[in-house]
């Protein structure tokens, strides 16, 4: 895995997370770029990275940059993961691959046109408590019925999960909401839902809707239930999974069932650091072995299209 260059789009929180995780992988992180000089330069000496660039155009004519993390804010995602890929290079985007379903669906012919990897950072495909939740779906041990998912907190200013101030409003739906709608479909393994649900009114103090509720309806007649909110100052994020003869649930990063615990984590933050680090190897071995990571753009365009459908209902 040391063959391939790497470059990291964003120097911000969600960065040093994945420059932690290529590092962890035996990845060789060679550039980074971002529009504040001293960020790039405290980034890059944090991290040991050669070399700092102040714009993508730089970053990618850099002959050593093989590979690139698009770690920059949400609203940019796609046009720099089409840039990075037009450009010969192979890309991991953080989650969401873009901000509305037009730019996905781009991001995605992009990517089968220029035959490169597009890997997509949605972490809790990666999480140890959904993968075996969809192992057993996977072997046909558990048929669910009814996925109930909530992802509540307070993002009433512009501060990121690691209590980082941000220069860019974030988006309930098209980021909270894309985990969340990704990970229900995965785990009913549906590709294909009837969308009911809406966004709540746009919020003066952002700018943007705060709230979304949403029920999807699979072909079968299997549901989901989703619960949004930025408002929400008590923080909440789970998932109970019904099936008929038995109910699991995921919170704190582990999975209960009717016996106990299941799977078992010290806690949330370890359980997310090892899936930034399983989703990051993951991402070099596919582009140093030439196939597809277990997630791409292709992927993850049945819940952004459940996003647009959200984002648009009248």
């Amino acid at each position: 895995m040391n063959g391939v260059g790497i470059g990291i789009l964003g120097p911000g929180a969600i960065g040093g997370f994945h420059a932690r995780a290529i590092r962890a992988a035996g990845g060789r992180i060679v550039a980074v770029a971002g529009p504040k000089p001293d960020e790039n330069t405290e980034f890059a000496t944090e991290y040991d990275i050669p070399r700092s660039y102040t714009s993508t155009e730089e970053l990618l004519a850099d002959d050593e940059v093989g590979a690139v993390v698009v770690a920059a804010p949400s609203p940019v995602h796609a046009e720099l993961t089409v840039a990075a890929l037009r450009a010969g290079r192979d890309v991991l985007c953080e989650i969401p691959v873009g901000v509305s379903l037009a730019e996905a669906e781009l991001v995605a012919r992009t990517a089968e046109e220029t035959g490169r990897v597009a890997g997509m950072g949605h972490t809790l495909r990666y999480w140890a408590p959904h993968l075996e939740v969809r192992a057993r779906v996977e072997r046909g041990e558990l048929r669910l019925r009814h996925v109930i998912a909530r992802s509540l907190q307070l993002r009433q200013t512009n501060m990121g999960w690691t209590g980082r101030a941000r220069d860019w409003t974030d988006s309930v739906l098209w980021h909270h909401g894309a985990h969340l709608v990704d990970a229900a479909l995965w785990l009913l393994d549906a590709a294909e839902v009837d969308t009911r649900g809406r966004c709540g009114p746009v919020w003066p103090g952002s700018g943007t809707p705060m709230d979304v509720a949403a029920v999807l309806v699979t072909p079968t007649g299997d549901l989901a239930t989703l619960s949004l909110s930025y408002h929400s100052r008590e923080p909440i994020s789970d998932y109970v999974l019904i099936a008929e003869d038995t109910t699991l649930h995921i919170k704190d990063g582990r999975l209960y069932g009717p016996d106990g615990v299941i799977v078992d984590s010290p806690g949330v933050a370890a359980t997310q650091d090892a899936a930034i680090e399983a989703q990051d190897a993951d991402f070099l071995a596919a582009v140093a072995e030439g196939r597809s990571p277990r997630c791409t753009v292709a992927d993850v365009l049945p819940a952004m299209r459940v996003l647009d459908a959200l984002a648009n209902a009248p």
